[in-house]
């Protein structure tokens, strides 16, 4: 997979608008600095930012995500409380929780259980999830739901079903807008 087609494929739920941010780790001679500015330019245009990181040696982690969904759900008073009681300072602001959380994931020896928020995960799940130590999930896909199993199947289904359409579009030429606009347009079809 080259590395358009990663970010297309990984970040298809954020810029569809049905996830608030994604993230990614991508091997280092799989990484271009120059496609990532790119990227970069594309989805501020858009309305969505990128940044990365080296987390290793041999990986760099990338997150795509979409500050007005993030704005929204930092307005959220569990969200909120939980990221306070995580350390997180005053104001919750989209670029202060994305720095520090990024600072974390650089620094810290274990990955934050944070980050389970910025990727739109349910926080009774995030909690959960940090409770039991990943144990005991009732459903297991692209998070471990310790609740509503029903709405974290659907969830699920739509993102890969999203990130399938939106590559799909990508590798017929479609630019961002284009293919939110489809994306949007088999959504109310459906």
């Amino acid at each position: 997979m080259s590395f358009d087609q990663m970010m297309i494929h990984y970040s298809a739920p954020t810029l569809c608008g049905i996830k608030p941010g994604n993230l990614f780790f991508v091997k280092s001679s799989e990484f271009s600095e120059t496609q990532l500015l790119l990227w970069k330019e594309k989805f501020r245009v858009n309305g969505f930012s990128v940044t990365s990181e080296k987390s290793s040696e041999d990986t760099v982690f990338i997150l795509v995500y979409n500050p007005l969904l993030l704005r929204n759900l930092l307005g959220d008073v569990f969200v909120s409380s939980y990221l306070l009681g995580k350390g997180y300072k005053t104001p919750l602001n989209t670029c202060s929780v994305i720095k520090e959380l990024v600072k974390r994931i650089m620094t810290k020896d274990d990955f934050p259980h944070e980050v389970g928020i910025i990727l739109g995960y349910p926080i009774q799940d995030v909690i959960e999830f940090e409770a039991k130590n990943g144990k005991d999930c009732k459903y297991c896909g692209y998070w471990k739901s310790y609740s509503d199993v029903e709405n974290a199947k659907n969830c699920m289904c739509s993102y890969k079903k999203c990130s399938c359409m939106c590559k799909e579009w990508f590798d017929q030429g479609y630019t961002i807008p284009q293919i939110i606009c489809e994306y949007n347009k088999a959504v109310k079809a459906a």
